[in-house]
This record gives C-alpha cells, structure tokens and sequence, in this order.
C-alpha cells in the first residue's frame, strides 16, 4: 500500500460525510427508489453463490440502507463507515426494521484502513465510496485493504464514462470553467487496472441501466 502524506480525495470524503447534518441528509436519500432497487439487483446477482450464515461487510453502510435485504438473504452482515453519525443512524435504522443490533456489527471504520482481520468476511460490498476517489493510488489503496479483510468476493460500485450520464458529465465540464473534483466518471479500462495492482481480477461487471447510467459495478476476486 502506497504511503499517503498529502491530502486526498478521500480525506475530503470523510470530512464531507462526518457531520449529524450530512448523516441526516444522507438517510432521506435513495430508501425505497428505483435507484436503490437497481443497486440491490446488481450486488445481489453479485452474491448469489453465498448461502446463509455467510460473513458480509457492508463498507461503508451509510445510515443502512443495504442491510434489510442482505439480511433477508441470510447473511450476517456488519455496518461499517468513517462517520459514527451515521453509524448511529444505521443501528436506529435497523432497529425500525426489526433487525438485532449488536454494537459489534455496528463500527466506525476507514475503507483505507480498517480494524479487521485477514479474510474476515466471505464478501465485501463496498457502495456508492469509489466515485468519490479521483486519485487511482487511493483507489488502488483501498481495494488492497478490501482484499486483505475478504476471503470471497468484492462488489465495488463506480461511476464509468461508458455511458449517457457520463459523457454528459464531461460534455458539461468541457463547457465550465471550474473542473469539478468529485464524482467524475472514468473508463472501465482504469478501473480494472486499479484492480488489478491490488491484486484482484474482475469477474464480473453490471451497470444500473445499461447504456444510461454512470453508476457501475465490480466483482473482484483474489488474482490467482
């Protein structure tokens, strides 16, 4: 893993999502969308060969949106993000779903670097955290770290160029004079190199709407 002294994408990252306002807002978005109906097909077609019982991080888990229907599979799952704001809201969530909540499931942790052990989990899913990171050493970094704690797959969202929403996000940057710095679509080409220096492959890619939409998925597995 590459040694980071400077400040990064994913630094700005944490500082952005780190308040109770950011938590909130958070919570209100995407619950119950057809947006969220096409992730949760995307990451559960990407773990479809897992039974029950086995072991999933949800990295980061936001305020818990994933976690009602990776439990409804079976899974057991641990909540994880850099913000304990909205840690706290995801255990508050879960309890209105009727979920247990067992502080040890729930924990604050860095996708950089986190506090598990080697090949804790059967899986990882790592949502809506890639797009963020416009640094391929930061993505590299935090894909080495997933690998290291998963023994199974890992589901990683991005958002690709390779579509209507992403070349009209570069179209409208080309005709702006301040470059946005987050959020920026880049080819499935870069994204499979940084992966591959982590020492993953890719088994499998999955876009929301094909053709349409910027949001994309990963599985990886361990390279052999």
């Amino acid at each position: 893993m590459a040694n980071l002294t400077a400040r990064t994408s994913a630094d700005q990252a944490v500082e952005r999502f780190d308040t109770p306002e950011a938590a909130a807002k958070y919570a209100k978005s995407l619950g119950g969308t057809a947006t969220h109906r096409r992730e949760m097909k995307c990451i559960l077609q990407s773990l479809q060969q897992l039974g029950a019982g086995a072991q999933v991080l949800d990295l980061p888990c936001g305020t818990g949106r994933l976690l009602p229907e990776l439990a409804a599979r079976g899974f057991v799952v641990t909540e994880a993000d850099s913000s304990p704001h909205m840690v706290g809201l995801a255990k508050d969530f879960a309890r209105q779903r009727g979920l247990p909540v067992d502080d040890k499931r729930f924990l604050v942790a860095n996708a950089l670097k986190t506090p598990f052990a080697d090949g804790q989990f059967d899986a990882v899913v790592c949502n809506r955290l890639f797009h963020h990171f416009t640094e391929s050493v930061v993505r590299q970094n935090a894909l080495e770290e997933l690998r290291r704690i998963s023994r199974g797959v890992i589901v990683a969202s991005f958002f690709c160029n390779q579509s209507f929403d992403g070349m009209m996000f570069h179209l409208k940057q080309s005709m702006k004079r301040k470059k946005a710095d987050d959020r920026i679509p880049i080819a499935r080409s870069v994204f499979q190199k940084d992966a591959e220096a982590a020492g993953l492959r890719v088994t499998r890619w999955a876009a929301t709407r094909p053709g349409i939409s910027k949001q994309w998925y990963a599985t990886m597995e361990r390279a052999l």
